[in-house]
């Protein structure tokens, strides 16, 4: 697993970003017809947590597999993953909505964790000038650089378990945190709320796809 990436296919056309699907398939194809959204030329980056709680899990894990999308590893992806060898995961998964994944055929549940084991953490996207980071629950670093070099240096708190699990930046009484350095904009979910929200340049996108049919999808060159 490559845990940064930086995107380095074309994009002729725009980038869009999209709040936590968790198994809405329809509703999101529904917004992208609305926007006119050109599958041909643009890029849908999703901010993880693509399954659980919904119930088209199978058509959203297939999404990955489109050239007009992609996404980083949600919390829910890494419970997909952790719950197939560790019983506290599996447990935790079950809990949160991911009792489709233990019905499904052993062989089946390998492969959807294998394609979610290759999914980067952390993704750079480069377009029109900007630099647009993306990641699914926290960044800990106020430099995108040094959020980014963290994931290959020694720590006690592992960065790809604080940056999918963790919430703490959302916050706007927690002044460790400021805007990010060296990046454009930071786009996040995990942490839902009845409309997206801006903290400095970092927005969070994750709203409630999957309790109220309100799900975000932002065009970036509107940011």
């Amino acid at each position: 697993m490559e845990l940064v990436k930086v995107w380095d296919k074309e994009i002729k056309g725009k980038v869009y970003a999209v709040g936590d699907i968790h198994g809405c398939y329809n509703l999101l194809m529904n917004h992208l017809f609305e926007i006119s959204f050109d599958f041909d030329n643009d890029l849908l980056v999703a901010v993880g947590d693509l399954v659980d709680r919904g119930t088209q899990n199978i058509q959203c894990v297939e999404l990955l597999s489109m050239p007009w999308f992609t996404s980083v590893m949600g919390n829910h992806e890494d419970l997909c993953i952790g719950g197939l060898s560790n019983e506290s995961y599996k447990q935790c998964h079950i809990e949160n909505g991911g009792q489709w994944f233990y019905r499904l055929d052993g062989q089946l549940m390998y492969n959807i964790a294998k394609v979610f084991s290759e999914l980067p953490v952390v993704l750079e996207v480069n377009h029109n000038g900007k630099k647009y980071g993306f990641v699914h629950g926290h960044i800990e670093q106020n430099d995108w650089d040094e959020f980014k070099k963290s994931f290959s240096q020694p720590s006690a708190r592992s960065p790809s378990h604080v940056a999918m699990w963790g919430r703490d930046r959302i916050n706007p009484d927690d002044l460790r945190y400021t805007t990010v350095s060296g990046v454009d904009a930071v786009i996040m979910g995990h942490t839902v709320t009845p409309k997206s929200i801006k903290r400095d340049n970092c927005y969070y996108i994750d709203t409630g796809a999957v309790h109220w049919a309100t799900m975000t999808i932002l065009d970036l060159s509107k940011i």
